[in-house]
């Protein structure tokens, strides 16, 4: 789902997963990850509709998910399922989809300089959705494939700032 952003065409499917109360708020990251990337396939999941977890189901999928150690299933994902959520909502998420129970889980080595983003993480390890998508995408196949991800990224929040981008004001 291209726009006039660069596109980047992945070997690896991603699968986000959307809370629908992120689907419209201007902090979502995951909406630009689906604008630049042509594989992302969005799946909405909450607001009283049942969730279709066999959409989920398929060789060499994985679970992306936050955590403190990093650990790598063995073998390289075909598919990438991302909750694009809060971390609250994700946790939920996590527990309630039962078609994510049975998905090897993927935890990211997170770097030690990142580009601050418009919410704070309540854990040190905390990605916006995009950033692990990049981070994933960048160890599975390239490290190339973080770098139009992140800087949309920090474009993005740098016009998000209340400044409009311009800095502090001068009086």
């Amino acid at each position: 789902m291209c726009s006039d952003l660069t596109c980047t065409e992945s070997n690896t499917e991603i699968i986000l997963v959307r809370h629908v109360r992120e689907a419209w708020l201007t902090s979502n990251t995951g909406r630009l990850a689906a604008l630049m990337l042509s594989n992302v396939r969005v799946l909405p999941y909450g607001g009283g509709d049942p969730f279709d977890d066999t959409q989920l189901c398929g060789d060499d999928t994985w679970l992306l998910v936050p955590g403190a150690i990093a650990a790598v299933p063995p073998g390289r994902p075909r598919r990438l399922v991302v909750l694009d959520a809060t971390f609250r909502q994700a946790r939920r998420m996590s527990r309630r989809i039962s078609g994510l129970h049975r998905l090897p889980r993927w935890t990211l080595a997170v770097p030690p300089m990142r580009t601050p983003g418009r919410r704070r993480p309540p854990r040190p390890d905390g990605l916006s959705t995009i950033e692990a998508i990049a981070l994933a995408l960048a160890q599975c196949e390239s490290p190339e494939w973080a770098a139009p991800l992140m800087t949309a990224y920090a474009e993005w929040v740098r016009r998000a700032h209340p400044s409009g981008g311009r800095g502090p004001r001068h009086e």
